[in-house]
């Protein structure tokens, strides 16, 4: 198979029952017989065409060598500034957004997952504004109340939201998934940056996410949570629908490398299956194992209020 075919199978594979010949036409703006010479042989892909089916398709003209180890990726935008931080947001649903009707997640929540901090809360502000902090590293720090979210931002991160609410869920947590969001409330504060009713303002907050969440799991069908004991998280996601699938990796904070290589994502798929099978379903694992674990979180909330509260 010439890199041509590879290539015109892997446009099959993204756009399923699709005819190959209307995706041309429209891609190239060329009319039915070009597309069909292309198609049969009998003309070739210039190769300012192979780049524009490339870009329409998010097809790496690399890939057509299959090498077996080679990966090619995407990878988020960068962030840095507010701006940057709503481009971010805008090339997210960019990604996702073929997922939107029968999407499914796979999430290894290692930290509060990203979706749930996209909600306008104060809890929303103060997590912006640690990835700001830390991902752009300002010359002076300003303290959280002098901080103020762009219009922007609040747009693109509430179609996200919505994406992910539609879709089918299936979360793996554990024990430590809230404690990077508690030591850092903890660390402003004690910094100066953070005032003792903001904290506990954030940490209501973060109450009132873990009651939603627990909440989700009795009133909606299409939301797993699952809790494993062994596992370190590592925020890797995995997203799926019946034609296609996209792997994203994190490599900093909140930057990400994204793959919709068919052989790594089918692995990745296989990976959180197994997973899945070695955590508890705190949605049909009983009410005692379902208690428990949100009972511990809310511990552990519950002892940072009261070292806040001792401060007021």
């Amino acid at each position: 198979m010439n890199r041509q075919d590879l290539l015109f199978s892997s446009i099959r594979k993204k756009i399923g029952n699709r005819s190959l010949h209307d995706a041309l036409t429209e891609s190239l703006h060329i009319s039915y017989d070009a597309a069909h010479r292309r198609i049969s042989g009998k003309s070739k892909l210039s190769l300012d065409e192979a780049m524009t089916l490339s870009q329409f398709f998010g097809i790496a003209l690399d890939q057509l060598e299959q090498h077996q180890n080679h990966l090619i990726c995407k990878k988020s935008t960068a962030v840095t500034s507010q701006s940057e931080l709503a481009a971010y947001l805008k090339d997210a649903y960019f990604h996702l957004k073929d997922f939107s009707k029968d999407g499914t997640f796979y999430y290894s929540a290692k930290d509060i997952p990203l979706f749930y901090t996209l909600e306008g809360s104060v809890l929303t502000k103060f997590k912006w504004y640690v990835w700001l902090n830390l991902l752009a590293q300002p010359e002076e720090i300003k303290p959280f109340d002098l901080f103020y979210i762009e219009q922007s931002l609040a747009e693109h991160a509430q179609k996200l939201q919505q994406l992910y609410q539609n879709a089918t869920v299936h979360e793996l947590w554990n024990d430590s998934t809230l404690n990077s969001t508690l030591y850092q409330i903890d660390y402003y504060y004690e910094s100066g940056l953070l005032q003792s009713h903001q904290a506990l303002l954030l940490l209501e907050d973060l109450l009132q996410l873990i009651e939603t969440v627990e909440r989700k799991m009795t009133v909606k069908s299409n939301f797993y949570m699952y809790y494993h004991e062994l596992l370190l998280m590592n925020n890797n996601v995995l997203v799926q629908n019946k034609t296609t699938a996209k792997l994203f990796v994190p490599y900093t904070m909140i930057s990400y490398l994204i793959t919709d290589d068919s052989q790594t994502t089918k692995e990745s798929e296989v990976y959180f299956q197994r997973q899945l099978l070695n955590a508890k379903c705190l949605n049909t694992s009983g009410p005692k194992d379902r208690l428990q674990f949100f009972a511990r979180n809310r511990q552990k909330i519950a002892w940072y209020v009261t070292k806040f509260n001792s401060f007021l």
